[in-house]
């Protein structure tokens, strides 16, 4: 089946990958010229995101031989690529997993592991500290603040945690904002949450990633530096959404797999540069069903 090429970054990327030398699409063979193929939703011009720099070093050293990432739109199309066997491997967020249409060809390699030691992270359910709101169902008729829209944790996870308390988007007060401030009807601020609850005061409550909460002061916040911890009360939590994985699809080569797992969970932790870069700390066997568990999710988003 002809390789399909969906977008023009992946056509740059095709070409980084030939001018690297004759490589093969799938990846999986022996032969003088092979580059190993990763897709990815990140792109770069020159053919290495930004921030798997060092990952690409290791990795051709893991594999002595080159390595690409082949750039895709979505999750759904890197899913494609791996199906048609024009790549081999991908590095894949749990929403852009949730994308694939068919993983059932799919293997798990690895599992990232996030700062606070885990494979999944959940996200707060938050009212300003000392307020009369004290539960998740007080938020009904509030002005509600998510994270980013379409964010399998911040947005989709977080409206079945209000709904699991009887409070559905139809209940929290409408938003009248323009894009992209305002979609659906609600409102999304991504990673400043925090800050638009404590300096709105029409916004009463929201959702704040457990990463991002953690990395808050415990105390001290004000408008320059930032709210602290001591600033909210949590009152319910989402569902724990795993962190990104690596996969390898029908076309990988089992070796080559075997090789790309042993150097995952092993050397790569110890790898500073690797880690900072993709902000884990390292990763660790991967659990199909809390990824499962994802699309079932995504799936009645």
């Amino acid at each position: 089946m002809a390789i399909r090429v969906p977008s023009a970054t992946s056509i740059l990327c095709v070409i980084f990958v030939a001018a690297c030398g004759g490589c093969s699409a799938g990846g999986g063979g022996a032969g003088i010229g092979r580059v190993i193929q990763f897709g990815t939703t990140k792109a770069d011009l020159f053919g290495v995101p930004a921030e798997y720099r060092a990952l690409h070093m290791g990795l051709e050293k893991c594999f002595g031989e080159a390595v690409a990432f082949r750039a895709q739109p979505n999750g759904m199309a890197v899913g494609q690529q791996l199906e048609y066997g024009n790549i081999p491997y991908a590095i894949l967020s749990a929403t852009e997993y949730a994308a694939v249409e068919n993983p059932s060809k799919l293997t798990l390699v690895a599992s990232a592991v996030n700062s606070l030691g885990k494979t999944s992270r959940r996200a707060h359910i938050v009212v300003k500290a000392k307020s009369h709101l004290k539960t998740i169902s007080d938020c009904a008729g509030k002005r509600f603040a998510f994270g980013t829209h379409g964010d399998l944790l911040t947005d989709i996870a977080a409206q079945k945690a209000l709904e699991a308390s009887g409070v559905p988007i139809k209940k929290l007060l409408p938003e009248l904002l323009p894009p992209p401030f305002a979609l659906e009807g609600r409102l999304y601020v991504q990673d400043d949450v925090a800050s638009k609850i404590v300096l709105d005061l029409t916004v009463n409550a929201g959702v704040i990633d457990e990463l991002v909460f953690e990395k808050m002061p415990a105390t001290g916040g004000n408008p320059i530096t930032g709210p602290s911890r001591d600033e909210f009360e949590i009152v319910g939590e989402t569902i724990e959404v795993p962190e990104m994985v690596v996969v390898a699809g029908p076309a990988s080569d089992v070796d080559t797999t075997q090789k790309l797992k042993d150097y995952l969970l092993t050397a790569a932790k110890d790898d500073g540069a690797l880690c900072k870069q993709l902000g884990i700390k390292g990763f660790a066997p991967a659990d199909p069903q809390a990824y499962d568990a994802v699309r079932q999710l995504f799936s009645r988003g």
